[in-house]
């Protein structure tokens, strides 16, 4: 026995049964993890369209079932972005994963010809819009989620517009980028972030709006993060991209609320 476990195949063996137990535990672990993880993060993109909405406020402390006790105040629409119709709403229509319908075929539409650099091949034939109004400030919001390509990585967020002319930004942010820190990351710094409110999204029916670097910014332009020229390109791209897409439906929603644009 004592020269079994001293021999060549003894101590393969011994490997091979420790490695064989790691990764039971660790595959068991990550089973058991994997319903948790998901609601986590369910439950922070749920947050970040909360804040998008003007209904939390961005560090605030929300327990999920605040969180949802706020999302059911918060119109949720599935947009048909080719028409711009309507097609679900509610908590069915948030179920629509984007990200999945833009890698599934017959669920995805190919991105060319568009004069914005999102950075993306595809994307979903659908989107999501969220409706919201604050019930101190009556300020109602049109948010719309973006999605597009930074420098090193894809970046999510979403843009919020008044619903008085479907054209005042109130709101961009990002919640998910793999930027680098300390330059192109600074795209979730709210001192950055806050430059984008009370801009205008378009310039009569092109979106408009622009991250340059510079002094004497117009109503379309938000300054830019110093040596993050790149990241800044993307950031440009993928808010005008998406604005156009979800243009169309923007029109028809002011119509709807009886709004000017």
């Amino acid at each position: 026995m004592s020269k079994m476990k001293d021999s060549i195949f003894g101590t393969f063996l011994v490997a091979f049964v420790t490695c064989a137990v790691c990764s039971i535990f660790v595959a068991s672990a990550a089973v058991l993890l994997k319903p948790i993880q998901e609601k986590n993060a369910e439950l922070f993109k749920n947050k970040n369209i909360l804040i998008a909405c003007g209904l939390v406020q961005k560090g605030e402390s929300v327990t999920a079932e605040k969180c949802q006790e706020l999302l059911n105040q918060v119109r949720i629409v599935k947009v048909d972005l080719s028409l711009g119709t309507i097609v679900e709403e509610g908590a069915e229509a948030l179920k629509y994963d984007e990200r999945t319908a833009a890698k599934t075929p017959g669920e995805s539409v190919k991105i060319s010809g568009s004069p914005y650099k999102v950075g993306l091949p595809t994307r979903g034939r659908y989107g999501l819009a969220f409706v919201a109004t604050n019930p101190e400030t009556k300020e109602t919001r049109v948010v719309l989620p973006i999605v597009g390509k930074g420098l090193w990585s894809q970046m999510s967020g979403f843009v919020a517009l008044d619903s008085a002319d479907m054209n005042t930004v109130k709101c961009l942010l990002f919640y998910e980028q793999g930027e680098t820190a300390g330059l192109g990351g600074e795209v979730e710094n709210p001192n950055w972030t806050a430059k984008w409110v009370d801009k205008k999204a378009f310039d009569g029916n092109t979106p408009a709006i622009k991250v340059v670097k510079g002094t004497g910014m117009d109503e379309f332009q938000v300054d830019g993060i110093s040596g993050a020229t790149l990241t800044c390109n993307g950031v440009t791209g993928t808010v005008d991209y998406w604005l156009a897409q979800y243009q169309p439906f923007l029109k028809r929603l002011a119509e709807e609320m009886g709004g000017n644009k």
